[in-house]
């Protein structure tokens, strides 16, 4: 699983954005750009499939499909791009880790190795908010944590915790490309 990061020297850096066996790291490839401010860096490893850039960008020339399948997925990312914008917005802290444990279980199952440090930057916020919401989401029965680990009690009540701050790019997601899981 990847995190896409924007780095900033002032606040520290903070996720953007998510990939995992569903999507791709690169869009901004994809999209004609071979640069850009954000970072992305494996969160937790696994199988994987690298393409140089050049052969990904003759395949998209030369098959329609595949460019409208992964003009699709951008879609896709950028509406994920924005809901974490607008979640960081709108939402509290609880909703937004409700949110991130079921965006990383999508991705990983559970239990899931995350750590109050990492959650802190993929949330932007400090890491004792994270652990203040760690419990609360404990106290509710949606989750059990220990050192290091997130195992998800309640999955449809993360769900609902999140008051709908999760699952509007994964059915955009199902929508355009496919089954999600």
């Amino acid at each position: 699983m990847g995190s896409t990061v924007m780095p900033d020297e002032v606040y520290g850096s903070a996720e953007i954005g998510a990939q995992g066996y569903e999507g791709l790291i690169g869009v901004p490839v994809i999209l004609g750009a071979m640069q850009t401010p954000h970072k992305t860096f494996m969160q937790v490893g696994g199988p994987a499939r690298r393409i140089a850039v050049a052969p990904l960008l003759r395949a998209i020339d030369e098959s329609e499909s595949l460019r409208k399948l992964l003009l699709r997925y951008v879609h896709v990312f950028q509406l994920r791009v924005g809901q974490t914008a607008y979640a960081n917005a709108r939402y509290n802290v609880e909703e937004r880790l409700a949110r991130r444990i079921l965006m990383s279980a999508d991705r990983l199952g559970s239990p899931l190795s995350l750590t109050h440090d990492f959650l802190s930057l993929m949330l932007g916020v400090r890491r004792p908010s994270v652990t203040d919401a760690i419990h609360i989401l404990e106290g509710e029965r949606l989750i059990k944590a220990s050192r290091g680990t997130i195992e998800i009690i309640d999955r449809a009540g993360l769900a609902k915790r999140s008051n709908g701050c999760y699952g509007v790019s994964e059915a955009e997601y199902e929508r355009l490309i496919g089954p999600w899981r």
